[in-house]
């Protein structure tokens, strides 16, 4: 690792108000815990028409240093280079998204970034940058464990291809969230996705905002101007916002978003929503 990436872990650490320690189990619960808590999923930059970041420095002055969020790009990149200084050995896979799609749905581009982390304990995925589903803590790579976390339990299956398939149920059924093989993939798969999301006419994340952050207690979602607010006891709490300062203050308020320096938020805002 650079001392670049070493010097942004130890940043990142801080910001989570993780120790760093053997890198075991129990650190990387922590540290997806925390990370979801801590860093907000959140796509004003291609809402906004501005271009993410995907290398590792620019990610990093954006979520640790610049106090905002990001999509699985960044998430999932900041995490990938973070374990790999702190000593796990890590390898970066790229999935297909099927949240809200049925089995026999066509095949969706490859456009998940997550992290497959080796340790002397087993074999785990973690993901930081799966907006309201996204799990938080890691997830042992076993065909059919059920893994239970605060908001919903997951577990793994695996298609006629013998792909996995990360399956999510909440208070109702089983619903597939992505799937993936486990290929690394390089740099330029994710570069590409990342284009593909940020222009492509048809992306929702072009179109629509979407921002989420998950603590152990509560997990908030931002659809729109749809404020959304679950606690882990399945108490549910809505608020419908009604102009582009609401939606500006509960990014700033609720998801911990530094929204000053997204420049024409508002504007922008006022075109999709308020007309």
């Amino acid at each position: 690792m650079t001392s670049t990436v070493t010097t942004s872990a130890a940043a990142y650490l801080d910001l989570l108000g993780v120790d760093r320690a053997t890198p075991d189990r129990a650190l990387l619960d922590r540290v997806v815990t925390a990370h979801n808590a801590t860093i907000p999923f959140e796509n004003l930059d291609p809402f906004t028409g501005v271009e993410p970041p995907t290398t590792s420095d620019g990610v990093a002055a954006k979520l640790v240093h610049g106090r905002r969020g990001g999509w699985c790009f960044e998430h999932n990149r900041l995490l990938y280079d973070v374990l790999g200084a702190v000593g796990y050995q890590v390898t970066p896979l790229v999935g297909r998204v099927r949240l809200g799609l049925a089995p026999a749905d066509p095949p969706t581009s490859r456009t998940h970034r997550l992290t497959l982390v080796d340790t002397t304990q087993g074999r785990f995925t973690v993901d930081a940058g799966f907006g309201s589903t996204v799990p938080t803590t890691a997830l042992r790579l076993v065909a059919g464990l059920e893994q239970p976390t605060p908001q919903a339990t997951y577990r793994y299956a695996r298609d006629d291809h013998g792909a996995w398939v990360l399956q999510r149920r909440g208070s109702g059924d089983w619903a597939d969230q992505y799937v993936f093989d486990l290929v690394p993939a390089p740099d330029v798969d994710f570069a590409m996705g990342s284009w593909y999301l940020t222009h492509h006419p048809a992306s929702h994340f072009r179109t629509g905002l979407v921002a989420a952050r998950t603590t152990p207690e509560h997990r908030t979602t931002l659809d729109g101007t749809r404020l959304t607010v679950r606690t882990a006891d399945g108490d549910v709490a809505r608020h419908d916002l009604t102009s582009p300062a609401r939606v500006r203050d509960a990014l700033e308020e609720h998801l911990g978003v530094d929204t000053g320096a997204v420049a024409g938020l508002e504007d922008r805002l006022r075109e999709v929503y308020f007309p």
